[in-house]
């Protein structure tokens, strides 16, 4: 995927990990200061400024129960090296 596909209340499959997959559901793209990123996220891998970040919320893709309780965060191209394709959110 590219990062221009990754767009707010769209839904994406995961790199799956241990085995399992995993659906995001992005709901929101946000720029974030280089300084605030390295706070939050622990490490920038990015030569951007303020680089994108994407918060999201997932479920397991084999048990459509619900949403996790807890948001998500990871810098635009980490979501979107992560990302496999878009599929339809539940």
């Amino acid at each position: 995927m590219t990062r221009d596909q990754i767009k707010p209340e769209h839904c994406y499959s995961m790199t799956p990990i241990n085995g399992r997959r995993t659906i995001a559901r992005v709901i929101k793209l946000f720029r974030i200061t280089a300084m605030a990123a390295y706070d939050e996220i622990g490490r920038t891998e990015t030569l951007e400024l303020n680089p994108i970040v994407v918060r999201f919320v997932w479920r397991h893709a084999a048990y459509p129960t619900g949403w996790s309780t807890r948001r998500q965060q990871l810098l635009l191209d980490d979501f979107v090296l992560a990302a496999e394709k878009e599929v339809t959110g539940t």
